[in-house]
């Protein structure tokens, strides 16, 4: 039996953030339910997954989940139920306030990483929609209290290379090093064809479409119903594995459905693959050459595979 490494947990949806590499105005204007998720449901999720001994849970998904006042009750449910599993969360860092950094220590939480993408007001403000002053403040205060607490709980501040912030990154990383805090890098991705500028705000020329996903065969995410979805970057829901309040972890995880799916991301092209894996630039390989015979075989197996992933 295989089983998830990774889940991430949707505990209320909404953002407070609008980061111009984010589909959240697109999941706004979509009109899709939201919501909180009942406790009654998390810890059934959590109780679910303590015997499957998964590497890390992260409760947050497509959200900021600090502004779910029951984060640190749920992330101590985690931790009495799995001591040694990795606990994450990625915040904006926005309501990382006092009071909540202290109930975060006290939940035991291992990781949390704050998604910051300039020094400047300004440049953050265009990029996340907020100025960036405030939250630096919020993070180094955070990281006193960590000090102050003797906590060893591993902070760390993320930003996504662009465009607009390329430029800075050697800065940021001397900034954050005086202070002892790690900035993690990462690439921008196009969130399943979901950020149609993603060009624009590449900081390459050659940015590609690439193949070779592992999120389905690693993450499983769950949304506020406990709806399961493809993966992180489906915000528009368009492939359901499965409801959590219908089906158990185990079955939805090994469901024929998602086992095809990872077979399609396999395959020597991508034609195979659900409509959000084709655009996105995790999944996604540029079309190659191929014989003709061999195109209608896989114009043919298209159409099978694609009724049976619907």
């Amino acid at each position: 039996m295989v089983i998830p490494q990774r889940i991430q947990i949707q505990t209320q949806t909404g953002c407070n953030g609008r980061c111009i590499f984010c589909p959240n105005e697109q999941f706004i204007k979509a009109h899709l339910p939201t919501g909180r998720m009942p406790k009654e449901l998390f810890c059934s999720i959590i109780d679910q997954l303590a015997p499957l001994n998964p590497h890390r849970i992260m409760p947050y998904l497509q959200n900021e989940p600090l502004l779910d006042e029951r984060l640190p009750e749920f992330i101590e449910y985690i931790h009495q139920k799995m001591p040694k599993v990795t606990s994450l969360v990625v915040s904006n860092g926005t309501h990382l306030k006092q009071e909540m950094g202290e109930r975060l220590i006290s939940s035991g939480l291992k990781r949390l990483k704050i998604s910051l993408q300039s020094l400047d007001d300004e440049t953050n403000k265009e990029l996340m929609g907020y100025p960036a002053t405030p939250v630096i403040e919020n993070i180094i205060n955070f990281s006193l209290l960590l000090k102050e607490k003797q906590s060893n709980m591993d902070l760390r501040v993320s930003t996504i290379v662009t465009s607009r912030s390329a430029s800075e990154i050697e800065t940021m990383k001397r900034f954050w090093k005086k202070y002892g805090i790690r900035l993690v890098l990462s690439s921008l991705e196009n969130r399943g064809g979901n950020i149609s500028n993603v060009l624009e705000l590449s900081n390459t020329t050659n940015f590609q479409l690439r193949r070779g996903c592992i999120r389905p065969t690693r993450d499983m995410c769950i949304l506020f119903n406990g709806k399961v979805i493809l993966c992180c970057v489906d915000w528009l829901r368009t492939v359901i594995l499965g409801d959590l309040n219908e089906k158990s972890i185990t079955d939805i995880w090994n469901s024929n459905r998602l086992q095809m799916i990872r077979e399609g991301l396999n395959m020597e092209d991508c034609c195979h693959l659900p409509e959000i894996c084709r655009n996105c630039s995790e999944a996604i390989e540029n079309y190659r050459k191929t014989p003709s015979w061999l195109k209608q075989i896989k114009s043919s197996f298209k159409q099978v595979f694609q009724n049976l992933i619907q």
